[in-house]
């Protein structure tokens, strides 16, 4: 008990800082000025006004008492006093919600620097240029159908006579190549050899070529292609795999010396990918979990985004980090392209009553009330923000209002390859998938 209370740990250490400046300084300090947290988790105040020199001794030496190792030497510097000048501009500023212990909260210019997981800190990125719509079929858990909802959906669109592309970007556990090819189906290059020959050997038409196989082709035209995280050159060297996906998320650097990482690696492979196909619509089979691969599939490719979870407190408390993360980046958040517009949650595996449906929308609504609705407590909008942005709680258009894809022995083990087409027969998917299906393809606007 005396090391909790006497030992300043990393999530003490910005309700701390907040609480010394607002004492000292008053409130609203970090509404004029900056915190900066490094990459070893030490945090500098960024001096972006005049500031009394008393005061800022004062300031100085007690963050440096309160914060311990957390504290840089010294704790309050200005943009030149550490050689960086872009600290001066407020357009690389995040804002970060703090509270204190006292009660205090407020608001906070805040920038965050990383070795591992920098694109978690880059802004919310826009539209790939040239490229179809995108949507990312995202989930913190796997085993919640995730793939089998993005291989339905694809059928059913290529039914409609559309062209999509599946790509798979859960390199660690792939899933939608082993569904629909077997091992001689296979695209010689998978998604994961792009990542590991970019920037280091040429990609070229043919490279680009050989990572594509198209699963499905319907009479009225329309086709769904795959490209897989592992190609056959993986089966053929699977000694080597390993090794690919510890380079996979290595940053490249480009030949005018800037850095290239795994975000922006993605955005060029599907930039690529649509540069020599036709598609209608690109869907994304992103990793599970909080990895530096789902930073680019969530923010990186200004896509929709289908976060799918189950009715269980993992669930939940999985979401709760991830949207408190995206809170960050509500500053960034504009009418009429606020880019939360672009999420929603599916309730996979849902029970077929009103009651669980219910309870499931009333947790997904208190949890992005918390954290991605503007409004806060006493109906205000925080300074620094866009204009409110918040729905009720039965507003069937919500990103927090679910898609429901009922539970189902039929899905139970969903394997195309083996039963003739049989799973995805309209006798099979649409009392399972349908409202799931209606809602997506209302969406794409087909």
């Amino acid at each position: 008990m005396d090391d909790i209370v006497s030992v300043v740990r990393y999530d003490d250490v910005l309700p701390l800082v907040l609480e010394i400046a607002v004492e000292i300084c008053g409130e609203g300090f970090f509404l004029r000025n900056l915190l900066l947290r490094d990459s070893e988790g030490f945090v500098t105040v960024v001096l972006r006004e005049d500031l009394d020199p008393a005061l800022r001794i004062t300031l100085a030496s007690r963050l440096s008492d309160a914060l311990g190792v957390y504290a840089t030497v010294p704790p309050v510097l200005t943009p030149s006093e550490i050689f960086d000048l872009s600290l001066a501009d407020e357009a690389n500023d995040k804002f970060e919600f703090v509270v204190c212990k006292s009660g205090y909260q407020e608001y906070i210019r805040y920038i965050e620097r990383r070795i591992v997981g920098g694109d978690w800190v880059r802004d919310i990125q826009q539209p790939i240029p040239g490229a179809p719509k995108v949507v990312v079929f995202s989930s913190l858990k796997g085993g919640v159908g995730r793939s089998t909802a993005l291989s339905v959906a694809a059928i059913h669109l290529a039914r409609k006579g559309k062209s999509v592309l599946a790509i798979d970007l859960d390199l660690e556990a792939p899933g939608i190549g082993g569904m629909f090819l077997n091992e001689h189906e296979l695209p010689f290059y998978g998604a994961l050899d792009f990542y590991v020959e970019f920037g280091r050997t040429e990609i070229n038409t043919h490279f680009m070529d050989n990572m594509c196989k198209v699963a499905y082709e319907d009479s009225s035209g329309g086709k769904f292609t795959i490209v897989p995280a592992t190609g056959a050159t993986s089966q053929m060297s699977p000694q080597n795999v390993l090794g690919k996906i510890s380079r996979a998320y290595l940053e490249v650097v480009s030949p005018a010396g800037e850095p290239i990482s795994f975000l922006d690696k993605t955005r060029e492979l599907i930039s690529q990918l649509c540069s020599y196909g036709n598609y209608d619509v690109v869907f994304v089979d992103a990793r599970a979990g909080l990895n530096e691969s789902t930073a680019a599939t969530i923010q990186g490719l200004g896509a929709d985004v289908l976060f799918f979870g189950i009715d269980t407190p993992q669930t939940w408390d999985g979401y709760k980090y991830f949207l408190a993360h995206l809170a960050r980046h509500k500053a960034e958040a504009v009418d009429p392209a606020d880019w939360r517009y672009k999420l929603k949650v599916v309730h996979a595996k849902a029970l077929d009553s009103d009651g669980a449906l219910v309870e499931f929308r009333d947790r997904s609504w208190e949890l992005f009330s918390s954290y991605l609705y503007d409004e806060i407590e006493g109906g205000e909008v925080a300074e620094g923000l866009t204009d409110a942005f918040g729905f009720d709680l039965d507003d069937s258009s919500a990103p927090h209002y679910a898609w429901p894809i009922l539970m189902s022995e039929a899905f139970y083990e969903y394997n195309p390859l083996f039963d003739d087409g049989l799973q995805n027969s309209d006798e099979y998917v649409m009392p399972v998938f349908g409202i799931f299906l209606e809602q997506l393809c209302e969406r794409l606007g087909y």
